[in-house]
């Protein structure tokens, strides 16, 4: 299974109560389109990361670097869940220098944004045949994915949810650019993305 990312641009929540700085914010939302991730659009279906963020040890990281941890479910440190509106997570931000020097950049509003890393699980994926009238591309909907990591980013790639993968799906289907034409796709886009997928 191919590791990827998505980014989320959206105002975390910081409080103290006591000592114990904490930070709350959303990993995904649900049935948001992302933008173009490289010939094809994605949505995450609600329930599609419940299971694993009840399961897993997940661990959470400022800007994906664990040289950067924050907080981990088995310490007690990171608490994570799915409500109505997506993925969410909270922190106990430690008294490190990268705790304290977060917590002042989440006030300040330096740091909007929140980022996770995940595995489609198998048969944890479908490809729809009608393409997304606005850009024209395939759509790609994760039902069911295994979630690692997650945490605040400073610089999201995309404002909503959405960001670049580990192993570029465009480079699988030989697509050079992000914003290659239609054209460049041989076959129907949807049925093509869905082969790559699905090897």
């Amino acid at each position: 299974m191919t590791m990827e990312r998505r980014n989320l641009t959206r105002p975390a929540e910081i409080r103290a109560d006591g000592d114990t700085v904490t930070m709350r914010g959303y990993a995904y939302r649900f049935n948001e389109l992302s933008l173009n991730l490289g010939g094809f659009r994605e949505r995450i279906i609600p329930g599609a990361g419940a299971d694993s963020l009840r399961a897993n040890d997940v661990v959470a990281t400022f800007n994906h670097n664990n040289d950067n941890a924050l907080g981990r479910m088995s310490a007690g440190t990171l608490r994570t869940g799915e409500d109505a509106e997506g993925g969410w997570y909270e922190i106990d931000l430690p008294n490190t220098t990268v705790g304290r020097d977060l917590a002042e950049l989440l006030k300040r509003g330096d740091v909007r944004g929140s980022s996770f890393t995940f595995r489609v699980n198998d048969g944890g994926q479908r490809v729809h045949d009608e393409l997304d009238e606005e850009s024209g591309l395939p759509i790609r909907e994760i039902t069911s994915m295994d979630v690692v990591e997650l945490g605040p980013v400073l610089n999201p790639a995309y404002p909503t949810t959405d960001a670049g993968l580990m192993r570029s799906i465009a480079q699988s289907l030989g697509i050079t650019g992000t914003n290659a034409p239609r054209g460049a796709l041989p076959d129907h886009p949807a049925r093509v993305l869905a082969r790559a997928l699905l090897r």
